[in-house]
């Protein structure tokens, strides 16, 4: 009938399909706009992986010649190996408030476990890592230990998506080997059953799980793992792969200190890790060494099943992968257990980054930053430039191993106290004035401290130009004790 009466009527025929013509091509447009604009939104994803207490016992780091890490050597062998990376500040929360924030400890003010992000003075105005990409349409989702005290007060708005809050995994009702006298957070052993029964495996499940979704944007992903982090409880297998008698124990000998400044040791006051001389005297060392190399494999194997979840969904040739840890760790090097020191085994870390456009091959041994990691995804994701970051983007070392760096990586602990760390030096400077200098290129452990004597000090002052010299006063310690 319509169409009879338009016939017969041709002006308002005419009107009539002009008006359906425009309708039709409303709604096209409408529904090609939304699909251009999804088509076109080929921004990359980014996983990020945050491990706990992870020093160089890696296999793509050689660390320690018994370790077993094929799922982090594997990724290693796909992207870039960053083999001479350092967090700025060594101890958990403070670390993690410098990568989220893309600033130094000596802006920031957060030196020791102390205040969360949200309390912090100086970053009221700073948006975390996530709150960056979130603002810029990404879909942000979080799961496990990525800032020490979590994404809380007006980090909570930054979260699309909470994974999972708890880390680690479950402790026995009693100590299994914890000797008298010790802090109960020291424990190690076999404990649990099941790797399903432990927080980190039951993120890292989930997180795979989430990978296999479709996306309207977008995602920025971080997962964090709490192991090693002390204490040291994986379940049974993990220790069957290392045999405690034969394990090489570091290099560490008695005449270590001996030109070392004993100031900074006696400052070490929230160090809850038994003495070296305490770990030999019950007999600890190779046990606990044991433990450490377990719960590695461990993380090793949440890792893997992260990258496996990402591996079979769609987003695996669009997603970038950085995988860190907040800071090295100790078994006894220079007579000293866990972490807060300037040396090398307490500064160094784990990292890399993988995902389309980057060239696997040669490990970038130029000294670089953990708070470099937010310029540089922001270059890598095309974001607006934030001008309040103190890193320097990796992309030129991401696109060329070999491409120099000036800016060398710079660790604060406790107030006053720095390491300027290059290519092939490290500089300590204490507040009371004395310092440390060693030549990696022939003294790797740190072994011949060569602070002051007249042939180096051409190297010296040349590093010492990067020493902070206005820095940030502590931010104080909360009121509750502190934590590992």
């Amino acid at each position: 009938m319509t169409l009879v009466i338009l016939h017969k009527l041709p002006c308002i025929r005419s009107l009539a399909m002009n008006s359906l013509a425009h309708c039709v091509a409303c709604l096209l447009v409408l529904f090609w706009g939304v699909n251009v604009a999804q088509a076109s939104d080929k921004r990359p994803n980014v996983l990020m992986l945050c491990i706990d207490d992870l020093n160089d016992w890696t296999g793509f780091l050689g660390g320690h010649p018994a370790v077993q890490t094929p799922h982090m050597d594997k990724l290693a062998g796909q992207g870039r190996v960053f083999s001479n990376a350092h967090c700025a500040v060594p101890v958990c929360s403070s670390s993690r408030i410098s990568v989220m924030s893309g600033l130094a400890a000596t802006t920031h003010g957060s030196y020791e476990l102390g205040p969360s992000y949200e309390t912090i003075a100086k970053l009221e105005e700073v948006p975390t890592l996530h709150r960056f990409f979130h603002d810029n349409g990404y879909h942000t989702i979080t799961g496990g230990k990525v800032l020490h005290h979590g994404f809380r007060g007006r980090l909570a708005s930054s979260i699309d998506r909470n994974l999972q809050d708890r880390s680690g995994g479950p402790r026995p009702k009693k100590p299994l080997n914890l000797p008298d006298g010790w802090s109960k957070a020291w424990d190690w052993g076999a404990f649990p059953e099941k790797d399903e029964d432990m927080f980190d495996m039951q993120i890292a499940t989930k997180a795979a799980s989430v990978l296999q979704e479709d996306f309207d944007r977008p995602f920025f992903m971080s997962v964090g793992f709490f192991r090693p982090h002390v204490p040291l409880h994986v379940p049974p297998k993990w220790f069957a792969m290392y045999d405690e008698e034969s394990l090489a124990l570091p290099n560490n000998p008695l005449t270590d200190l001996d030109d070392v400044p004993a100031n900074f040791l006696s400052i070490n006051k929230f160090a809850a890790a038994p003495t070296h001389a305490a770990v030999v005297e019950t007999g600890s060392q190779r046990s606990m060494t044991q433990a450490y190399l377990a719960s590695i494999s461990f993380v090793d194997q949440c890792v893997g099943i992260v990258l496996e979840g990402l591996a079979k969904s769609k987003h695996a040739d669009n997603t970038i992968v950085v995988l860190w840890s907040d800071h090295g760790f100790h078994l006894g090097e220079k007579q000293h257990w866990a972490k807060r020191t300037l040396w090398e085994e307490s500064t160094r870390v784990p990292f890399l980054i993988a995902g389309p456009g980057i060239e696997p091959g040669t490990a970038c041994k130029e000294a670089v930053s953990l708070v470099d990691i937010f310029p540089t995804l922001i270059e890598l994701c095309k974001l607006p430039k934030n001008s309040r970051l103190e890193g320097i983007s990796l992309v030129p070392q991401l696109n060329n191993p070999e491409a120099r760096r000036e800016q060398p990586a710079i660790t604060s602990s406790y107030f006053g106290n720095h390491s300027i760390r290059s290519r092939d030096w490290r500089l300590i400077v204490y507040r009371d004035g004395s310092e440390e200098l060693y030549d990696h290129r022939r003294d790797p452990d740190e072994f011949n401290n060569l602070a002051g004597q007249p042939a180096f000090q051409t190297i010296r002052n040349e590093l010492a130009q990067y020493i902070p010299r206005s820095a940030t006063p502590e931010v104080k310690q909360r009121s509750e004790l502190p934590q590992q």
